[in-house]
This record gives structure tokens, sequence and C-alpha cells, in this order.
């Protein structure tokens, strides 16, 4: 590993902790240093806040550093070369006469997309781009959707038996996966900005949705409804630990009254399939602000996102109990007829939680 690598990595896991409080900004880390010394470090930690070169630079100037002329700044995104809630980094760093910039991957907002390249550059600075490239860019994954095709990027996971089955022939899926898994999905949950759940799941087990095994934040909590009422005093829907957004084709959704904790309605049609259209679901939390949607099922919620091809990493956690033949499968949508047909996934990552494993990769379109 060379030393802008080593840097970049850094940065990197800076990056890191703004995932799923950023939005609709993408993270963003940025290292500083000069003699090989770390002198400044940042990350964007919310919208409106400053952008993690700032952050970087003005950490920097408290410990009493200011020599930027001799000190090579690493983001891993390309800075921001225009006017919004802040003003452009391009600029600030093109006058503070930075020797050197190391940027991971260029923005893919057309708003920006090479300009802060350019503005530094026409600045007199260095500026080499592409240092852990790939590593850059799945850190804005979810970003680069919502800026792509205008919806929410999405993650499906689901707790499965070694035989694909994620509930028992009565319903029954508590516990499928240990202890250390369920720890896990509650780190998927901090890193993505809403939760999505269907209606079934909602009545079935009743959960909370929220963050509780690890330190972290809320998600925004979304129920997509269908032709059933439910009723109001659900935990996702009386309690204030998050805000809750319901789709739904019902005028009266709710078997009587209203629930207590803060909730969002929207009206949604339900499709030639019978059930609201997940796409139609993550562009409108999308036109929201939200770049990023985890799907924790149940069955029929992950056919939906694999057949309008939606679904864009997959988190499947298996763990060694057989449930048999009359269990309910992870999986019911029809995905193709021979083996050439089927799914696959990229970037595939294997880990061990406890006597659980889970399988991570990009869904390859």
């Amino acid at each position: 590993m060379n030393e802008d690598e080593r840097y970049m990595r850094l940065a990197l896991r800076l990056g890191t902790k703004g995932l799923g409080r950023t939005h609709p900004n993408p993270p963003v880390g940025a290292v500083i240093v000069c003699e090989g010394k770390i002198v400044g470090r940042g990350f964007h930690k919310r919208a409106g806040l400053p952008h993690a070169e700032v952050e970087a630079i003005e950490d920097a100037l408290k410990k009493g550093f200011s020599n930027f002329e001799e000190a090579t700044i690493y983001v891993t995104l390309e800075p921001c070369s225009h006017y919004g809630k802040t003003p452009p980094c391009a600029k600030l760093i093109a006058s503070k006469k930075f020797r050197r910039v190391v940027v991971g991957t260029v923005d893919p907002n057309p708003l920006v997309n090479g300009r802060g390249i350019k503005i530094m550059r026409d600045g007199g600075i260095d500026v080499q781009v592409g240092v852990l490239e790939r590593e850059a860019k799945k850190l804005i994954e979810h970003f680069s959707t919502f800026i792509a095709e205008h919806r929410a990027f999405l993650s499906v996971k689901w707790a499965q038996s070694l035989d694909g089955k994620i509930a028992a022939q009565d319903g029954s899926s508590k516990w499928i996966s240990s202890e250390r898994a369920r720890k896990f999905a509650h780190k998927l949950r901090n890193i993505h900005d809403v939760v999505i759940v269907g209606a079934g799941t909602v009545i079935a087990d009743n959960p909370e949705l929220t963050v509780r095994h690890i330190r972290g934040r809320n998600p925004v909590r979304v129920v997509i409804g269908g032709r059933r009422k439910i009723s109001p005093n659900l935990k996702i829907f009386s309690d204030d630990a998050a805000t809750t957004i319901l789709f739904t084709p019902l005028k009266n959704p709710f078997t009587a009254g209203l629930p207590e904790g803060e909730i969002e309605i929207f009206y949604q049609k339900i499709g030639s399939d019978g059930r609201i259209s997940l796409k139609a679901v993550l562009r409108k939390l999308a036109s929201l602000g939200y770049t990023s949607a985890l799907l924790e099922g149940g069955s029929q919620m992950i056919a939906s996102a694999l057949s309008e091809k939606v679904a864009d990493r997959i988190y499947a956690i298996i763990s060694p109990k057989i449930i048999g033949e009359n269990g309910i499968s992870a999986v019911s949508a029809i995905t193709g007829k021979n083996i050439s047909e089927a799914i696959r996934l990229s970037d595939v990552e294997i880990r061990r939680l406890g006597q659980d494993v889970v399988i991570i990769g990009k869904i390859v379109r």
C-alpha cells in the first residue's frame, strides 16, 4: 500500500461516519497531510453543515496549522463547485493554495462532475483523481443511484435457514438468526435513511424497527400497505421513537382512529399485480430527500424488489437451521426459467456472524 492509498483509506473510514445522516448529500471524508503528518481531518456530518474539506481545514487551523501551500488534502469525493447550502469547496481549496489534492472519485452530480477538479487545476494545484476509486464509489453508491435514477438506493436484508426459509409454516420466525446477526441488522438500519417493511410484517411481528443493539440513530420507518386495514396501536405507529411513513391505497387505512405517534400518509394505487409499486415508493422517498432504504421483508416485498429490478444490494443472513419444504421461502419471485437467467451478485463479501454467515453482494444489472 502506497502513501496515497494509506491516507485515502483513512478518509474513507471517516466518510462512513456520515452514512445515513447526510441525505440528500453524499457521505465524504477528508484528511490533510504535511511532511508525513496528519494535520487535519473531517467528514460531512449532515446536510447544511460544513462539508468534509471544510471540517478538515478548520480542524487543521484549530491545531495551529496554516501552511496549506505545503500540504496535501485527500478527499473521497470531488470537492463541490457550486453554491448550495454551503459555498463551493473547490474554490476554498484553491484559495488555500494546497500543494496537492488527491480525489477518490469524480462527483456524479451533473452540477459538479469534473467542474471542481477544473477549478482546482486552474488554480495551479496538482490534482490526482482515482485513488481507491472502487472503494470511493462504494461509499457514495446510495447517492449515485439517487442522482442517476431519481430514487432511493435499495438494500434488501433477510435472515433465512440453511434451506432458504425465512419462517416456519405457521409464520413464526423468531429467532432464525443469532444475536450477533441481529446486531448486524441494527448496524444496517443505522447507515440507511429509511427502513421499509410490508404491512403483513407489521401485523404479524409488531416490530419497532429502531436501532437498539448498537449505538446509533433511528431511521425513518416506512410501511407499505395493501387492502387490509392496520391497527393504529401497533408499536411502529404509536411510539415517538422515529417518524413513520405509510403508503396505502386505502382512504381509511386504520381499523379505528388515528395513531398517536408521528406519521405521514401517502396514498398510492395498487398495480395490476395487486401491490403498491416499490419503485414508486423509492421515487417518492427520493423526492423527500432520502437517498437510501433498507428493505426488511417479508417474502412478498422481497419479490417486488427483485421483479421490479430496484434491489441494489443484498444482505442474506444464513443460519444453520433446516425448516423444511413447508416453510416460507425467502424469495418468491420468478427470476428466470434457467440458470443463465438467475440474478447474479458482484462485489461479493462473506462474513461470520457468530454461528451465522452473511452474504453481501451488489446485484448485477
